[in-house]
């Protein structure tokens, strides 16, 4: 990155509470796109309804706008880091994570912690490269 680029970030949140939280939703460096820790909220500011897999669904949509802002998609996203309430919700995670991402894959890290919002059971961030898309490396070529 020369010294000419700037570093752009997505405008808050639509919701009050986070516009006070003194964070950006994202934020592009080159091509480079970062996401913030996402988690199931709507627009409206509250989790969704529905457990696990409504709040992972909502999470991949939030990541996927913030994407878009910046000329990425879900695509191109090279790094998705999970964070998971209860690990027994992994197989749920992989579920929904499907429904969003196809082969090849992004790279992936998964952790179990604890959250710091009553009620909140998923969160994820990603990294993205706008304009492009992953592609299944030829193993023979090396």
């Amino acid at each position: 990155m020369t010294t000419t680029e700037n570093i752009v970030e997505t405008r808050p949140a639509p919701f009050t509470w986070a516009q006070s939280a003194q964070y950006s939703q994202g934020a592009k460096a080159g091509e480079l796109v970062f996401t913030s820790g996402q988690a199931g909220y709507d627009d409206a500011g509250n989790l969704v309804d529905g457990g696990f897999e409504a709040q992972a669904r909502q999470v991949f949509r939030n990541i996927e706008k913030i994407l878009h802002q910046h000329g990425a998609s879900m695509s191109s996203v090279v790094k998705l880091t999970a964070y998971l309430g209860n690990r027994d919700d992994f197989d749920a995670f992989k579920k929904v994570r499907a429904e969003f991402f196809s082969s090849p894959y992004p790279a992936v890290t998964a952790v179990q912690n604890s959250f710091l919002v009553e009620g909140m059971l998923f969160e994820a961030d990603a990294v993205a490269v706008a304009g492009a898309q992953r592609v299944l490396a030829d193993t023979d070529a090396r």
